[in-house]
C-alpha cells in the first residue's frame, strides 16, 4: 500500500501521455516538457486523466498471469506447462510474482481512480469541463475503481480499502471480504447513474465504462454478499440498456466482432502496436500463450480432456471453447494450415494434429487440448505481419451478458423462484447452445455450475463465480478427485505486500 503515496503524481504524468479515443488511447505523446500548471485547463486534461486508470489494465502478465490464471487454472478446465503447476495442488506459494503483479496493478489503478475526483471537481468549478462531461468522468474512475476492488477481493478475499489519495505510509489493514464488495456495489450504483447506457453513436469512445457494466458488476457484487433479491432487481435494470446475446456462440470472441452487443466490459488493445518483448503493452500475448507449441512455440496453457468430454451432445459452445486432436479451428478466420511451422513439419495439414498424433509439445507433457476463446485470429494486425507474432491486439471481453444471464439464474433460484431460474436458463443460455431444457429433475446447484463452466471457461471468471456459489470445493472434488486443501480455494496474499504492510494479515492456510 505504500504505492499508493506516489501514484497521485504518477496519474499525473499518465494522464499527459493519453489521446481520447477509447481503442487509441495507448498511443503516446511526448511529454517531457509538460509542467504541472498547463494541466487540467482543457477538458481533453480531464478525459486522459481518466484514460490513465484505463491504461492500468495494459500490462500482459497482469491480464494473463494474474486475472486469467485465477479464473481458470483453479477451475482445473485449464493447467499450466511450465513452472506454475501448483495450481493443480492448489499450493500457490506467496511468493509467486503474478500475485503481487495483481495487487500492485490493481492498487495503480485504484489510486489513480481516486486521483480523479478531487481534480474533476476542480475543473467543473472552474468552467474547464462541463457538468456532462464531470459526470461521465468520475462514472468512469467510480466503474474502474469498483473494478479493481471486484477482482482483488474475488482473488484474495478482504484487502485494504482506499477510497481516497493516500497520503500516509499506506500500512492499512484489510476489510473484510464482505466490506469490499459492498464498497464495489456502491460504486458501481453511483458509476450507473452517471454513465451512458452505450456509445454506440460515439464509436471514438467504444470500450469505456457503460451503464450496463456498472450494474453488471454492482449485481454480482450483491451476490458475494449474498443479497440476492436485490441482485436480481439490478440484473433486471440491464433489460433497459439495448444489450443482447449474439445469435452464434462463436462470435462472441471473433476478432472481427469486438465491443458487441453482448460485451458488457472489454479491455481495448491496440492493434500493429510495438511487438517485442519489453513493449508497452497496448497488446496482448493471450493468443501465443494459449496455441500449442507446434505452432507458435510457446503453448504454455492447455485444456484438461475433461473439459472436452464435459459438453452435452451437440452444446455449440463447446468447439468456440475447446478443440483436441484432429479437429479444425471453428473460426472461419483461422486456418491451422496456413501457419508456417504447419507448413513446414506437418504437411500444411488443417487439423489440431491428429487423433494418431496429437500435439502435445516436445517432450509430449501436454494434453493436445487447446483453449479458443484466447486463440483469437493470430494471423492478423501483428506489426510484423507474421501469421506467428507474439502479440496482437485483440480485446479482452472482462464481462458480457451470457455471464449476467446465468448469474440472474443462480440469484432467482437462491431468492426462492426456482422456476424463473429454470426458464432463464433454457430460454437463454441453452437456447443458444443449441440444447433442450435441463432435466426437470435435475438439481438446480448441478445446474447452475454447469452453465458456469461451459458457458464461460476460459474466460476472465469462471473460478470467481464457482468459490461464489459455494459449491467450489465439491465441483472440483466431483469432475476431478481432488479435494482442495483447507483454506486454499482463496489466493495467498502476496508476501511482497505484507512485507511492506506489517497490518496485513494472510489468508488462513497459508
Amino acid at each position: 500500500m505504500k504505492l499508493n503515496k506516489s501514484i497521485y503524481i504518477l496519474t499525473l504524468g499518465v494522464a499527459t501521455l493519453l489521446p481520447l479515443s477509447c481503442k487509441d488511447f495507448l498511443d503516446e505523446a511526448d511529454t517531457r516538457n509538460i509542467s504541472e500548471a498547463s494541466l487540467f485547463k482543457k477538458p481533453e486534461d480531464g478525459v486522459r486523466l481518466v484514460n490513465a486508470i484505463y491504461d492500468t489494465f495494459h500490462d500482459s502478465d497482469f491480464m494473463n498471469k494474474s486475472l486469467w490464471y485465477g479464473a481458470n487454472f483453479l477451475s482445473q478446465d485449464f493447467h499450466n506447462y511450465g513452472a506454475d503447476v501448483f495450481f493443480e495442488t492448489y499450493e500457490v506459494p506467496t511468493n509467486f510474482d503474478p500475485l503481487n503483479i495483481a495487487w500492485v496493478k490493481s492498487y495503480e489503478g485504484i489510486a489513480r481512480a481516486n486521483s480523479v475526483f478531487p481534480i474533476v471537481a476542480k475543473m467543473k468549478a472552474d468552467g474547464v469541463i462541463t457538468e456532462d462531461l464531470a459526470n461521465r468522468l468520475n462514472g468512469e474512475a467510480y466503474f474502474l475503481r469498483g473494478t479493481f476492488y471486484y477482482y482483488l477481493a474475488s482473488m484474495f478475499g478482504g484487502v485494504p480499502l482506499e477510497l481516497q489519495t493516500v497520503t500516509d505510509e499506506g500500512r492499512h489493514p484489510r476489510n473484510t471480504q464482505d466490506e469490499v464488495f459492498a464498497q464495489v456495489a456502491k460504486d458501481m450504483e453511483t458509476a450507473a447513474n452517471l454513465l451512458p447506457w452505450n456509445y454506440k453513436n460515439d464509436r471514438s469512445n467504444l470500450g469505456r465504462a457503460t451503464k450496463g457494466a456498472a450494474l453488471a458488476y454492482k449485481g454480482s457484487a450483491e451476490m458475494w454478499q449474498k443479497k440476492y433479491a436485490d441482485a436480481v432487481k439490478t440484473f433486471d435494470m440491464i433489460d433497459a440498456g439495448g444489450y443482447k446475446l449474439e445469435e452464434n456462440f462463436l462470435n462472441i470472441h471473433e476478432y472481427a466482432n469486438q465491443n458487441n452487443d453482448e460485451s458488457l466490459f472489454e479491455v481495448q488493445f491496440l492493434e500493429g502496436a510495438d511487438q517485442s518483448w519489453g513493449h508497452a503493452d497496448e497488446t496482448i500475448w493471450f493468443t501465443s500463450f494459449h496455441m500449442p507449441e507446434e505452432i507458435t512455440n510457446f503453448g504454455y496453457g492447455y485444456a484438461d480432456p475433461k473439459l472436452y468430454t464435459s459438453f452435452e451432445q451437440d452444446d455449440k459452445r463447446k468447439m468456440p471453447t475447446v478443440i483436441g486432436p484432429g479437429d479444425t479451428h471453428p473460426s472461419p478466420a483461422i486456418q491451422i494450415s496456413a501457419y508456417p511451422k504447419v507448413k513446414e513439419l506437418f504437411g500444411g495439414i488443417n487439423t489440431l494434429g491428429t487423433k494418431e498424433k496429437p500435439w502435445k509439445g516436445s517432450d509430449g507433457l501436454r494434453s493436445g487440448y487447446y483453449s479458443v476463446k484466447t486463440w483469437r485470429d493470430p494471423n492478423v494486425r501483428g506489426s510484423t505481419g507474421n501469421p506467428q507474432t507474439i502479440f496482437n491486439g485483440q480485446n479482452v471481453i472482462m464481462m458480457r451478458l451470457g455471464e449476467v444471464y446465468v448469474s440472474k439464474a443462480e440469484a432467482l433460484w437462491r431468492s426462492g423462484q426456482e422456476a424463473a431460474a429454470r426458464e432463464l436458463i433454457n430460454n437463454t443460455i441453452r437456447k443458444r447452445a443449441g440444447l433442450a431444457p435441463a432435466p426437470a429433475n435435475k438439481a438446480f446447484k448441478d445446474i447452475i455450475i454447469e452453465e458456469y463452466r461451459h458457458e464461460l471457461s476460459g474466460e476472465m471468471s469462471l473460478w470467481f463465480l464457482l468459490r461464489r456459489s459455494g459449491e467450489h470445493k465439491n465441483y472440483v472434488r466431483d469432475e476431478f478427485g481432488i479435494t482442495i486443501p483447507s483454506g486454499k480455494d482463496i489466493l495467498p496474499i502476496p508476501q511482497q505486500a505484507i512485507l511492506s504492510n506489517s497490518e496485513l494479515k494472510q489468508n488462513s492456510g497459508y
